[in-house]
């Protein structure tokens, strides 16, 4: 195969897309919840919980999805938990500025895997796929919570900035994992050159995503 975008991808590589797409949204729902419960205010505590319902309703058709296209839709999503909690065990926050950090840099690591990889579905679900991959709001919400503190606190940014390192770190390393233990789904990969030279490609475009992100913030990847 030359491109992701010229070959139709194998049923295996859509049945693991659909459970690891399934799983992701899950856990961003479960991590959104938590960060709520734990929020220093009210105020924020609702928008979190807000986003947290959202990322629940597009379940709904990620379910759909991957009864249509798996045997055993538990089963399926199941298969992609030891890596996603590891992620969490490995970049365990210490507080409330390292926990929103985590999920500023995790979680919009995997929405831009995610949308990555739904360009090498099929037509049909492309757009539909890329819609329901990430959290609505989340990317401004960490913006205006931390651009003031951070401007503020030399240390707390320092802080922050190494923390982010490591948690893309920890991030591209899921990555890395995710296509060891699931190859077809290198199918899915968007470009040119065997599967090799594509994840490598893949892996270039996230971590300059994340120092883009980390730009919005004045930290330094």
């Amino acid at each position: 195969m030359t491109s992701a975008e010229t070959a139709r991808p194998s049923d295996s590589a859509i049945r693991s897309f659909v459970g690891f797409a399934g799983y992701a949204s899950l856990g961003s729902f479960a991590l959104l919840a938590e960060d709520a419960s734990v929020s220093p205010d009210i105020v924020t505590r609702l928008r979190l919980s807000r986003m947290a319902a959202a990322e629940l309703a597009e379940l709904d058709f990620l379910e759909d999805l991957i009864i249509r296209h798996a045997d055993d839709p538990g089963a399926v999503m199941v298969e992609f938990a030891p890596i996603l909690k590891d992620f969490m065990v490995r970049a365990e926050p210490r507080d409330w500025w390292e926990r929103i950090m985590r999920t500023y840099v995790g979680f919009n690591l995997l929405e831009d895997l995610l949308h990555e990889l739904a360009d090498g579905l099929p037509g049909d679900l492309t757009e539909r796929v890329r819609e329901a991959a990430g959290v609505p709001g989340h990317t401004d919400f960490v913006a205006e919570a931390l651009q003031p503190v951070l401007a503020e606190d030399e240390k707390l940014a320092s802080r922050l900035a190494l923390w982010g390192r490591r948690v893309v770190g920890e991030g591209i390393m899921l990555v890395r994992r995710l296509f060891a233990e699931h190859p077809e789904l290198a199918e899915l990969i968007p470009g040119d050159g065997d599967s090799a030279a594509r994840e490598a490609a893949l892996l270039a475009r996230l971590q300059a995503n994340h120092a883009r992100r980390l730009g919005r913030l004045k930290l330094t990847s």
